[in-house]
């Protein structure tokens, strides 16, 4: 970790605590604008999860607790409303919580904890898991790494890949001691061309005896999971078929990725979704063209994982939303919920 990034995070932690232990959050969130603040997670901690990392998942009972806090002090809506109500009039500002893929635990686990709070949510689907059973090639690797370890992961793919860039790039992570589940991953999200990640992946899956539906049931809901969340009041969202980068495909893939997934909610729901995430989110994972291709496939709107809030008036395509996992901290989701962030970036600092 760079000096610069252990500086941000100190100041963005200590903010945090003086923010939320002194009572601060009541007199910034009184007077900064009313905003939308959207949570972004994956799963709530379950059997069906427990193969997943940690930034993909969140204890329920830390879930719950934030989640209740935030509803003694703010309108907690789905994605789709809190679009809506946030063009019109109102006191408080909303919150919305958001689960991106499609796991079996939002219904198994996520459901019953927004029960009990009295809150709903919204959940993005990755179509092609629920219509073919078949993971993407993210899951896959996971799985792979419950077998072999980061290393053997490298060595192996470098025997069959034949990409030559691919290959040099994956040994100077060895040769720079970077050689853990994280850079690996992003080596194969961004570095390796996406037919030959496939293929070598797909060559170690079966070589390590795994099975694509097995995976798929343990990971993913099915389409009846997703008509019992939408019969309890949960928004479904689309995420694209096959999870794919967007800015990393031509018009016409990027197209049938996001009109596909669109397509395929409509066909087992019976309505068209209304809000659709980003795969991945970052500023680099989608570009205009992304957002054109979303406005004319009739998303109302779509979330990013770029860190902030949304106020009333900004482009309804290009929502933020802020992270949490195992990590996350109740006084700094607060810190970002009341605007206690958003003051430093008025005068040009982001500690987010």
């Amino acid at each position: 970790m760079g000096l610069k990034h252990s500086l941000k995070l100190g100041l963005r932690k200590s903010w945090s605590k003086i923010v939320f232990h002194t009572g601060l959050h009541r007199v910034i969130d009184a007077l900064m604008p009313r905003r939308l603040t959207i949570l972004a997670g994956h799963c709530v901690h379950a059997p069906s999860s427990s193969g997943l990392p940690p930034d993909m998942t969140i204890q329920a009972a830390k879930l719950q607790a934030i989640l209740a806090w935030l509803a003694r002090r703010y309108d907690v809506v789905t994605v789709g409303v809190g679009v809506e109500r946030l063009e019109q009039a109102g006191k408080r500002s909303l919150v919305a919580l958001s689960m991106d893929d499609g796991y079996k635990d939002n219904r198994t686990h996520l459901l019953p904890l927004l029960k009990s709070v009295g809150v709903s949510a919204t959940i993005y689907l990755e179509t092609k898991p629920l219509d073919a059973r078949v993971p993407n090639w993210s899951h896959k690797f996971f799985a792979i790494l419950d077998r072999m370890g980061p290393a053997d992961f490298v060595l192996r793919f470098t025997e069959i890949s034949t990409d030559t860039r691919s290959n040099i790039l994956m040994n100077q992570l060895v040769s720079h001691g970077e050689v853990t589940s994280y850079h690996v991953k992003r080596m194969l999200k961004y570095e390796v061309p996406a037919v030959e990640r496939s293929r070598a992946i797909d060559v170690m899956f079966a070589e390590c005896e795994l099975d694509e539906r097995e995976l798929t049931e343990r990971l993913y809901m099915t389409w009846d999971d997703a008509r019992a969340l939408r019969d309890a009041g949960i928004e479904l969202g689309g995420h694209t078929v096959n999870h794919e980068i967007l800015s990393r495909l031509d018009a016409a893939g990027a197209r049938a990725e996001i009109e596909g997934s669109r397509l395929a909610i409509t066909r087992e729901l019976g309505a068209a979704p209304e809000s659709f995430a980003y795969p991945f989110g970052r500023a680099w994972d989608w570009n205009d063209e992304t957002v054109r291709v979303a406005r004319e496939s009739g998303w109302k709107s779509a979330v990013t994982t770029n860190a902030g809030t949304n106020q009333r008036g900004g482009d309804v395509l290009r929502l933020k939303r802020i992270m949490i996992d195992e990590h996350a901290d109740l006084a700094e989701i607060v810190t970002h919920v009341c605007g206690g962030f958003d003051v430093w970036r008025r005068v040009g600092v982001d500690l987010a």
